[in-house]
């Protein structure tokens, strides 16, 4: 299932119908709550004042869960307003986990293969099928990542046919892994493109301009400079053997940046060197 939310991930105001309600459950007649997917949470906000705890899909539809029972009734038109802080976050960290997998198909020695993805209110986490991944990797990944948002790519979006999106193999696109991308024959597909590209938000852009071009039901900034900062935390193996790469985003991200600060300059302190000479002055401490 497309959520409108997805499809227009700047809007976050809205006026509709109530169409059901069972206790503290609503259903709308349009809606542009994001609903928790693909390992993105669910939108907050409120529906005519009371807050919105829960947004979950269930089938084709979507289910509100408010913070208590409503006093209007199906029929009655409400005024539906989204946290756009935390909606801009997770369009930012949804965005930003492309731009890293981007960074891995090009700096890892055997193509990665997209395993799943969870943000939270303080990190993202992107898990890989891939080979060894070292501290000199993590450097290169995290570079690459605040390279391509300082070059400012155009973001886009479109619904492509299904068998497209096989036969095109600059795609990631996993069906298993990606249902709710796919909706009537369609698949949602999200593309980073090239830094010289003007970014109308029209057709894909040809396979050698893009970074990244993956099938995505979730919401994304339109382009990768609205990403902000952003920093590689770290990674680890998860229990079935994938790779996890940590990222913050936004505040988390530079107070991480602020932390590494302190602790180089007091590494400088401390073995009386620049940055530069840092390694070299461990190295030789090591081999006392």
């Amino acid at each position: 299932m497309t959520q409108r939310a997805a499809r227009e991930p700047y809007t976050t105001r809205f006026e509709t119908e109530v169409t059901a309600i069972d206790g503290r459950s609503v259903w709308l007649e349009t809606s542009y709550f994001f609903g928790a997917s693909g390992g993105q949470p669910a939108d907050h906000g409120t529906i005519g004042d009371i807050a919105v705890t829960d947004v979950r899909l269930d089938g084709s539809e979507q289910v509100h869960v408010l913070a208590e029972e409503p006093s209007f009734k199906p029929g009655h038109r409400v005024l539906c307003s989204i946290d756009w802080s935390f909606r801009m976050y997770c369009m930012r960290a949804h965005t930003a986990s492309h731009v890293l997998y981007g960074a891995a198909v090009r700096s890892l020695e055997e193509e990665p293969a997209y395993a799943g993805l969870e943000i939270s209110e303080e990190t993202v986490g992107v898990t890989l099928e891939a080979g060894s991944i070292d501290d000199e990797t993590l450097i290169e990944l995290d570079e690459l990542l605040n390279r391509v948002v300082w070059e400012s790519r155009p973001v886009s979006w479109e619904d492509v046919p299904i068998s497209s999106a096989r036969e095109r193999d600059e795609i990631g696109f996993d069906e298993e892994r990606t249902p709710d991308a796919i909706e009537k024959g369609r698949v949602r597909v999200v593309s980073i493109g090239d830094n010289n590209d003007n970014g109308n938000g029209g057709a894909l852009p040809s396979a050698r301009d893009t970074w990244d071009v993956t099938a995505c039901s979730g919401t994304h900034v339109r382009n990768t400079r609205e990403v902000g900062p952003v920093t590689v935390l770290g990674r680890s193996a998860t229990e079935s053997g994938l790779t996890r790469i940590e990222l913050a985003v936004g505040p988390r991200a530079i107070e991480r940046r602020a932390a590494e600060k302190r602790a180089v300059f007091a590494a400088t302190r401390a073995l009386d060197v620049d940055i530069d000479g840092i390694p070299d002055e461990l190295d030789r401490l090591d081999t006392r």
